[in-house]
């Protein structure tokens, strides 16, 4: 399976070592911050508004982004619900009349738990190790897109 895109950015602060041409009109969503959606259950609902205002000031987090968010929030919950199964139940259970132990299902579920914390929370530069591999612009508040492309024009 072949490794993911890197980001524009991230190949521009390491000097596009591949030497590919950069993407000229890549798309920039707006910096809106998106509603969490109705699916997430009251464990990811409180991790969404726990983390929210952090990625606000971080940038990471724009409209587009809500999905890869709540993905994040969902596999934070599986991790606290499958962690507190485990701990009331146990790690294996017996199997057959001779004794032996088996892993709990729980178990592998908490690993895919974990992997999907890990890639959604890359994705959105949770993680001290992501955040080394995100750069974020933040637009500048005080102008509107039309002053911007003004200004822009005026420097040529």
């Amino acid at each position: 399976m072949p490794n993911p895109a890197k980001p524009t950015a991230l190949r521009v602060l390491e000097g596009n070592r591949g030497k590919r041409p950069l993407p000229k009109n890549e798309p920039k969503p707006r910096p809106v911050i998106p509603k969490p959606p109705p699916y997430l259950n009251a464990v990811g609902l409180a991790r969404w508004k726990e983390l929210l205002p952090e990625l606000e000031i971080m940038g990471t987090l724009t409209i587009v982004d809500g999905d890869m968010f709540a993905g994040y929030c969902m596999a934070y919950a599986d991790v606290v619900e499958l962690t507190a199964d485990i701990e009331e139940y146990g790690r294996s259970y017996e199997v057959g009349t001779n004794g032996a132990q088996s892993a709990r299902p729980e178990i592998a579920m908490l690993n895919r738990a974990k992997d999907d914390l890990r890639r959604f929370g890359a994705e959105l530069g949770i993680g001290a190790a992501s955040r080394t591999k995100v750069e974020v612009r933040k637009p500048d508040a005080a102008k509107t897109p039309l002053e911007a492309v003004r200004e822009a024009t005026r420097r040529r």
